[in-house]
């Protein structure tokens, strides 16, 4: 006899200084997460998350994770507790782009008007920025999102986002003026609500990622790491 249909997605991002989790169908969120990325360790924040939405890992029917742009670190941390709990839990795993996720959940929170063009800026390194430039169509759950590039130090970045509304994430408030800022938290905000809706569409369409191969979306490696540094090895049989 079998049990009741898993119906719950756990989604996860740490490619911004937070860490951000979240439970729920995809649909309504159940639970949701954020706090400093370097205070606790991914797990204990996904074991909260689970509790506050009453459920387990039994209840899950896929993994979702963001995959960036964003910090190395904290994008290999994100895959590779992503592809162990798929594997060990056998449940379909998702990567979704944190920019377009970003971007959907400013449109989503009425941070724009209509289906629009979101420029998705997040800090990289101390002085660099990140730029994604995402279509979020009528159908928000289906956001688009360019391949990101690096702007380097002294960049107007104004002049960048002239075409799109512009969605500065964890930068100053002054950054591109208070409207902007407005939608960056409202992304922020609603990130982990985002992921879950995008891994849902995805996996309602039977489309999911491999394990093995999913890879995060770096821009730039850090200095000292070699180009190999892309790849990211991972097998159940590694120690």
């Amino acid at each position: 006899m079998t049990g009741p249909p898993r119906h719950l997605l756990l989604a996860f991002d740490t490619s911004t200084r937070w860490t951000t989790v979240a439970v729920g169908d995809g649909r309504a969120l159940g639970a949701h997460r954020r706090a400093d990325r370097e205070a606790e360790p991914l797990l204990e924040h996904v074991d909260e998350a689970l509790d506050a939405a009453g459920a387990a890992m039994e209840d899950l029917r896929g993994i979702v994770v963001g995959t960036g742009p964003g910090s190395f670190t904290g994008l290999r941390v994100a895959l590779a507790t992503a592809k162990t709990l798929a594997y060990a839990c056998s449940l379909p795993l998702v990567g979704v782009s944190s920019a377009a996720a970003l971007a959907r959940a400013a449109a989503t929170a009425g941070e724009g008007a209509g289906p629009a063009g979101y420029a998705v800026i997040m800090a990289a390194g101390a002085r660099d920025h990140y730029l994604a430039i995402v279509d979020v169509p009528a159908d928000a759950d289906r956001p688009v999102s360019q391949q990101p590039r690096v702007l380097p130090p002294g960049t107007d970045l104004a002049a960048e986002v002239v075409d799109a509304l512009p969605v500065p994430v964890g930068l100053a408030p002054d950054t591109l003026g208070p409207r902007a800022q407005r939608r960056g938290e409202a992304a922020l905000q609603g990130l982990g609500a985002a992921l879950l809706a995008i891994g849902r569409t995805r996996l309602d369409e039977g489309d999911q990622d491999d394990v093995a191969t999913l890879v995060p979306e770096y821009v730039a490696l850090p200095r000292g790491v070699s180009d190999a540094g892309r790849e990211m090895a991972w097998s159940p049989d590694l120690p």
